[in-house]
């Protein structure tokens, strides 16, 4: 099998991939970007190949996009460039199929991230899976959950990577509070509780598709979802979901007569499925529940984002602060903040190298190539991969979750219920039903 460094396709502009934002740079922690800067390094690294091809809508973004990238990397860190080749042309105003130009570049086995607003990435990653590349895709996977299974059995089909870029996982502390309750040593699931948020600003940054395209929910419940589900693996099963939502910030801010919720609640009944419960192990009678809660109305604060959870389980709780790690930074300039360089670091080492590989924004990205590498020379099929890293196929309680959830919002917050055909396979849902209030 070959052993050609596969080439990238970066799909989508915007503050996750570049940094820049309508008006300049970003204020977030995300200054000058996580994917570009990610693939960068990965290239100077030498695990892809030369070509990095970013993908918009508006190619009139990319010279300002450009000329900040080169500040705040090429001016930064040693021998890292962030050249890339840039599809629609600079002189394009919009071309929503500029990204099919880029897929035009790659060969079979190259690889895709999508990071664009949520209602795109179904077509986009359907395309990338048919021309027979590795996908990587910004949560979540898509909005539906019927375009979820369709692309998970496609990459399946085609013998592809497709995974879910939910970073929380390569997160050292997450994923040790993970393996504690898989394990089984805390005993049977009984509750969780989370909570995420974003600085009422961001609003401006996602004006062109927030209340629009999709919601807090899928934008910020769908990290904590992803953790309980994964963490829930083959031990239990979310069974219905109810959500709840608070208004009038948002919509105010944007003052344009969107509908467009601050804070979305989703409550889910579990039932749980453990070792030595007998073949009806999901009917054996031990419930759960969890309250998944985000928000983007908050106020700024020591922290961009915050986040933390409590779980409960019949012999011991587990509970995290992923905002605060015990790390303060105060500067003129950003004031007092609680700094967390275990997701992304934008430092250097002693010798001026960009110093950030360790953190789990970048392993996400680095665990994707290094599987692509083995899929590509045989050594593995993408399915040895489902239940490894965030794939389609491992994820998709995930969005049947958030999917039921906008159905509850949608439905007066209707109860949503998540089938399973019990003959097959316990813990794959099949369909969503609506019940009577």
């Amino acid at each position: 099998m070959s052993k050609r460094l596969p080439n990238s396709v970066i799909i989508g502009t915007g503050e996750y991939v570049t940094g820049y934002v309508p008006g300049g740079g970003s204020k977030s922690d995300k200054s000058c970007g996580v994917v570009g800067l990610v693939h960068f390094d990965m290239r100077r690294r030498g695990l892809i190949g030369e070509r990095i091809l970013i993908a918009g809508t508006n190619g009139t973004k990319f010279p300002p996009a450009r000329e900040h990238l080169k500040r705040l990397i090429d001016g930064r860190y040693r021998d890292l460039s962030s050249s890339f080749e840039s599809f629609p042309s600079d002189d394009c105003k919009r071309d929503p199929n500029a990204y099919k130009e880029a897929l035009n570049q790659l060969q079979e086995g190259d690889l895709v991230s999508v990071f664009t607003p949520d209602d795109t990435h179904f077509e986009m990653t359907k395309e990338a899976l048919e021309r027979g590349c590795h996908v990587m895709v910004a949560k979540p996977l898509v909005l539906e959950f019927e375009q979820h299974k369709v692309l998970a059995d496609l990459a399946m089909k085609k013998n592809r990577l497709l995974l879910v870029e939910v970073h929380k996982r390569f997160d050292p502390i997450y994923s040790d509070a993970r393996q504690r309750l898989n394990s089984g040593q805390m005993g049977p699931f009984g509750y969780f509780y989370s909570y995420m948020s974003q600085p009422k600003f961001q609003l401006d940054t996602f004006q062109a598709w927030a209340g629009i395209s999709s919601d807090i929910s899928y934008y910020l419940n769908s990290h904590h979802v992803d953790w309980h589900v994964w963490a829930m693996a083959g031990r239990g099963r979310p069974v219905s979901v109810r959500a709840t939502s608070s208004s009038g910030q948002a919509e105010k801010r944007f003052g344009d007569g969107r509908k467009c919720e601050d804070t979305i609640t989703l409550m889910v009944d579990w039932e749980n499925k453990e070792s030595g419960s007998g073949d009806d192990g999901c009917n054996s009678g031990m419930k759960g529940h969890a309250v998944y809660t985000s928000s983007w109305t908050d106020p700024v604060s020591d922290v961009h984002s915050q986040q933390h959870f409590y779980c409960q389980a019949h012999h011991g709780f587990l509970k995290a602060d992923q905002a605060h790690r015990g790390y303060y930074v105060s500067t003129d300039q950003d004031g007092y903040k609680s700094v967390n360089p275990l997701y992304m670091k934008y430092t250097t080492d002693a010798e001026g190298y960009y110093n950030g590989q360790s953190g789990y924004g970048y392993q996400s990205f680095e665990k994707f190539v290094l599987a692509a590498h083995q899929v590509n020379e045989g050594t593995k099929l993408a399915s040895d991969y489902n239940n490894l890293l965030p794939s389609a196929v491992s994820t998709l309680q995930v969005t049947a979750i958030l999917h039921a959830g906008r159905i509850s919002l949608d439905s007066q917050n209707s109860t949503v219920r998540i089938n399973y055909t019990e003959q097959e396979n316990l813990f794959k849902p099949t369909s969503l039903t609506v019940l009577s209030n």
